[in-house]
């Protein structure tokens, strides 16, 4: 089994920002958790609402990955973390090009971002928003596992499973 970084944070502008900023300093599979984010985004910059403490919030770092290999890490992450959800008994699907719904409320933001020189990833940084206990939104079509499942969620327990059930499945990557 592939062996991880984990950093964890109260506060960051972004999971994601922070890994490309400080990238060359980290391994491969280092993970950074942050409990909110000033500036979470999107794809296309747009921004990601997250009440502080309520939501899982982190990216994922990965090294000298093969180009050629960027679907088969999309599918990784999601077919990941749609497994783990289903076996909740959240039935969630995937929606083009970066998003879990269930019905139709987002439930989760998946942001993929790359840097490559040449047939080798220099980095892809995988920035993954999910919904938690968080039950107010300024977006009409969004809901959260905590509405989800009409309980609170904790979080902390989520992270670990969902880390767990990501390094479980990286074999099929590799």
């Amino acid at each position: 089994m592939i062996s991880y970084t984990l950093l964890e944070f109260d506060e960051l502008i972004s999971t994601s920002d922070f890994l490309k900023e400080n990238q060359t300093y980290f391994p491969h599979m280092t993970i950074v958790r942050a409990n909110h984010q000033t500036k979470g985004r999107g794809q296309f910059d747009r921004k990601w609402e997250s009440n502080p403490e309520e939501n899982l919030l982190f990216s994922v770092l990965l090294k000298n990955m093969n180009v050629s290999k960027m679907f088969d890490i999309k599918r990784w992450i999601v077919s990941s973390i749609i497994s783990y959800l289903q076996k909740k008994n959240i039935d969630v699907y995937f929606k083009e090009p970066n998003d879990l719904y269930v019905l139709e409320q987002k439930l989760c933001g998946i942001l993929i971002e790359t840097q490559s020189n040449s047939n080798i990833f220099d980095y892809v940084i995988i920035g993954i928003g999910l919904n938690v206990n968080q039950t107010e939104f300024d977006h009409p079509h969004a809901t959260s596992l905590g509405l989800l499942l009409n309980q609170t969620v904790n979080i902390n327990h989520l992270f670990e499973d969902i880390i767990k059930m990501l390094i479980e499945n990286y074999e099929q990557l590799t």
